[in-house]
């Protein structure tokens, strides 16, 4: 249970980092590029971690089912936090 409440809690901390991205990125036109770059940076590191995920597993010492989950939290958590610029209109 800790555990669960210990992914959560970092799941909502990536949420809460993506939005706050989104949301300067909707301030200020400067801001907009620097937003994308953020974003584009997140999906080469996320598919880098896809191709070489052999070695970053073991690097991290983590299981196989684990490491796509996290994965798969970091993806969502970018997606999710980004929605926020199509809600905001930017």
């Amino acid at each position: 249970m800790a555990k669960a409440v210990h992914l959560g809690a970092w799941f909502l901390t990536g949420c809460i980092a993506s939005s706050f991205v989104a949301w300067l990125g909707a301030l200020h036109p400067a801001l907009f590029r620097a937003m994308w770059i953020v974003y584009i940076v997140a999906a080469a590191a996320l598919g880098l971690a896809l191709v070489t995920d052999d070695a970053s597993r073991q690097f991290l010492k983590l299981a196989e089912p684990d490491y796509y989950a996290l994965l798969i939290a970091i993806a969502a958590a970018i997606l999710l936090g980004g929605l926020l610029t199509w809600l905001i209109g930017g």
